[in-house]
């Protein structure tokens, strides 16, 4: 195959993805499906083995055995004494859309069971992120006998501690990165311990919490605690991992393609009271998608946790309550626009101290540092991944307290780089106060003396490989097509591929010599940029697609798009999508690139 590379308006060397011809051949003519298509798979390494799998994902051949996981046959043993002595459970889980889905998950499947649960979400500013000594001591005066730790408690070793000082038994259930010493407490959950072999190491907690309840269901069904009562449905639950798993930014790969598949279609059925109301005030009336999950309805779930109340989300998505489900669904929407005005101002601020350097750190660091008194803990995650975006390197955006002591930071990283872990490695040596997570987000505490030793810490750890990776100016597609091959039928073909995310990304297509017919700025702001283009060859296809390239508008890619003099066919580089409008479907490509 021909690997030339493509010089682009952005500077990208850009190079189709490698295709195995044979195998995409032999995919093509056992599954009776398009060249195209075969070829997407061949490029996304899908061998004939997986092939029915990936374009068929189901929860019964992919779910593994909870019990493999390390600690789950004690975790589940205790949670079923506690159910049989009628001991009071509270689930205390993160404030972030991981959480939300998690407890409400959790609390969902209790209750099915005839389980009484209380959730308890940690207040962002007052409390921060994980246990906290005064709330589980505060837990315990108020009568809980059980606490289970939500996408938390991994690393929480004096809140565990002071816990079980008191008599409170702790269960951990967490996906983060955590070290070799486990925190004090009945068993800990996590498939990324050092020491656990379990394979499925990129579940979210939403998705690790599902593993739990399947495995204390089948203890309970072989003891006959449903010989009176309806066994929960399992499956029904699975809306929750679907938006926890695509909100967490979970590889959506084997397991978690399955979660994420299988989701969807509870989605679409609208179970869940809290998730129907969301999708309504958000006008989503078409069939949900991971898209929906990650840029709808996630950030509505996120708003309580970053502007308003920690615990509105887990509310809402466990609530069987109608009334009360409207009145937390109009708060999160409210919440939400104001997070959106918070984050534009916040994200402008960043970016002035880093352009300028007035903030003591600059654009041209290794790693990101944006630090300020005057920001809310609330949308530094957000503006942590737009920063990451802009920059092309790993970031941490800091909010000092109002005391001016300390600093709580959001951090969001490149492909390549384990923030994570660093993270994990600045805690011992001494250099924050408390912090974690995985490879791509973390966050941390830091006293406000030390940040600039930790910034310089980070630098030297990971400046050498920060450089190299973004340096880089290679890119890939999937695979060329002409204009006259893009139709709305190879568009529902292509839909097999969904759902579509991190490791399984939306295809990226080069459209061969397309000759520009118009271009126009469009939206509130005038940053997009609204084309039609035509082909020779597009004979049935009234030789003409529509493209939108967005925020382009006074960029280098804008400029070619608007440049009037630019009448030579072109070769477009994007995504291809089903635009829907008044009824009427029409194919439309998402430009990124474009190449002379």
């Amino acid at each position: 195959m021909n690997q030339k590379k493509e010089i682009s308006v952005l500077g990208l060397n850009w190079q189709q993805k490698k295709i195995d011809e044979r195998l995409a051949k032999t995919i093509q003519q056992r599954l009776e499906i398009s060249k195209v298509l075969s070829d997407l798979l061949s490029a996304r390494e899908v061998s004939l083995d997986e092939v029915e799998n990936f374009l068929e994902p189901k929860i019964k051949t992919a779910l593994p055995n909870p019990f493999e996981l390390n600690d789950m046959d004690k975790a589940v043993a205790h949670v079923i004494d506690a159910i049989r002595a009628r001991k009071k459970i509270t689930i205390f889980a993160d404030y972030d859309v991981d959480g939300a889905t998690s407890s409400a998950l959790l609390k969902r499947f209790f209750r099915e069971a005839g389980v009484d649960a209380d959730i308890y979400i940690p207040d962002r500013v007052l409390e921060g992120y994980g246990p906290n000594s005064q709330a589980l001591l505060n837990l315990k005066k108020s009568g809980t006998d059980l606490v289970i730790t939500l996408d938390c408690g991994t690393v929480a070793f004096k809140p565990l501690e002071d816990a079980a000082a008191v008599g409170l038994d702790i269960i951990v259930i967490d996906h983060h990165l955590g070290v070799l010493e486990k925190p004090k407490s009945i068993a800990v959950i996590n498939p990324n311990l050092l020491d656990e072999n379990f394979p499925h190491k990129n579940l979210c907690a939403a998705g690790v919490t599902f593993l739990f309840a399947v495995a204390i269901n089948k203890k309970l069904r072989e003891e006959n605690f449903y010989a009176q009562k309806k066994e929960p449905n399992l499956l029904h639950l699975l809306d929750l991992v679907a938006l926890g798993t695509v909100c967490d930014v979970m590889t959506l790969t084997g397991l978690n393609r399955a979660f994420v598949a299988a989701g969807l279609k509870i989605l679409k059925q609208r179970k869940n009271l809290g998730l129907r109301e969301i999708c309504d005030l958000a006008g989503l009336d078409e069939e949900p998608s991971a898209y929906h999950l990650g840029f709808v309805i996630g950030p509505r779930i996120n708003a309580g946790g970053r502007v308003g109340k920690s615990d509105l989300g887990a509310r809402i998505l466990s609530s069987e309550d109608e009334e009360e489900v409207k009145a937390i669904a109009q708060q999160l929407e409210t919440f939400n626009k104001q997070r959106k005005d918070i984050e534009v101002q916040v994200l402008e601020e960043a970016v002035k101290s880093l352009e300028s350097g007035s903030g003591g750190f600059s654009k041209n660091d290794p790693i990101i540092f944006a630090v300020s008194k005057n920001w809310h803990q609330g949308v530094i995650g957000i503006v942590a991944s737009r920063l990451k975006d802009l920059y092309n390197k790993p970031v941490a955006v800091i909010a000092i307290d109002d005391e001016g002591k300390k600093g709580k930071a959001s951090c969001r990283s490149i492909s390549g780089i384990d923030f994570g872990g660093e993270i994990l490695k600045a805690r011992l040596q001494g250099l924050l106060l408390e912090g974690g997570g995985h490879a791509m987000a973390g966050g941390f505490s830091v006293e406000i003396e030390k940040i600039s030793d930790l910034h310089k810490f980070f630098c030297e750890n990971l400046a050498e490989k920060v450089v190299e990776i973004s340096a880089q100016k290679n890119a890939e597609f999937d695979i060329s097509l002409d204009l006259a091959q893009v139709n709305l039928a190879l568009l529902k073909e292509l839909a097999k591929l969904e759902p579509f995310g991190v490791g399984n990304m939306r295809p990226k297509f080069l459209l061969r010599d397309v000759i520009k017919v118009k271009a126009n700025i469009i939206g509130k702001t005038a940053e997009h940029i609204s084309c039609i283009f035509s082909s020779k060859s597009a004979l049935g296809f009234n030789g003409q697609i529509q493209a939108i390239a967005f925020r382009s508008n006074k960029t280098p890619l804008g400029e070619v798009l608007l440049d009037p003099k630019n009448t030579k066919p072109i070769n477009l580089v994007g995504t291809l999508n089903i635009n829907a409008w008044m009824g009427m479907e029409k194919v439309q490509m998402i430009i990124e690139d474009v190449l002379n």
